[in-house]
């Protein structure tokens, strides 16, 4: 989590906020993340006011068939009020293979099928896509751990168009709750409202609170 506040010749706000939790068993595992980044030039008459305006959240549920092969099933929830997006809603799971399986690095690769629901502040629209991804954990010398991911979303009801994101981060441990957190994420959209970007780049820096159980079953 991090805030900055200026005021004086410039009166902005920042915030960004990162949340992560996992519980983990021999065979399940259960995750819930959320991303917030909201940026305010508070002078008087600046245009425009919020510069930045995003959230990200979700939960996940893995759950293994074999020691290489598991099942998935997982909701996300995503907005942004500069892109003109009220809600954008999935909900989705497949199977999972799990190429790199120890303690140091995990890489997993992932099939399935999504249902999405986008609401703009001018239209709306639901659709089917195919959920396509990898994900990579490495836990580097002393405190460090690195996580990157790269999903692809087509679309099966109007082919050509499409979503795909990709995340990278760091984090380095203070404590067992407590971390410091580096993260890149781009979320690109091939149909977005007309007048709007395509990309959205996302990077924020601070305080992680990670919330880790383990156990067996």
């Amino acid at each position: 989590m991090s805030f900055a506040l200026t005021r004086g010749n410039s009166e902005t706000r920042n915030f960004a906020l990162a949340f992560n939790a996992d519980r983990k068993t021999m065979h399940d595992k259960l995750s819930l993340y959320a991303n917030s980044v909201r940026s305010n030039n508070d002078a008087p008459g600046a245009i425009p006011q919020t510069t930045a305006d995003t959230n990200q959240g979700g939960i996940r549920y893995d759950h293994d068939i074999t020691f290489r092969l598991f099942a998935f099933a997982g909701t996300d929830f995503q907005s942004d009020s500069l892109q003109t997006l009220d809600l954008r809603s999935i909900l989705g799971g497949g199977l999972g293979f799990h190429a790199i399986k120890s303690e140091a690095t995990t890489l997993d690769f992932l099939a399935g099928l999504n249902y999405t629901h986008e609401s703009y502040s001018a239209f709306s629209r639901s659709f089917a896509a195919a959920t396509l991804g990898e994900e990579f954990a490495h836990k580097l010398h002393g405190n460090t751990s690195l996580t990157q991911s790269l999903y692809f979303y087509p679309n099966l009801s109007d082919t050509g168009e499409y979503r795909a994101s990709f995340n990278l981060g760091t984090v380095t441990k203070i404590n067992k709750w407590f971390g410091w957190q580096n993260s890149f994420g781009d979320i690109y959209v091939s149909n977005p409202p007309l007048g709007k970007k395509k990309n959205d780049l996302i990077f924020t820096t601070g305080l992680n609170l990670a919330l880790v159980h383990s156990g067996s079953k």
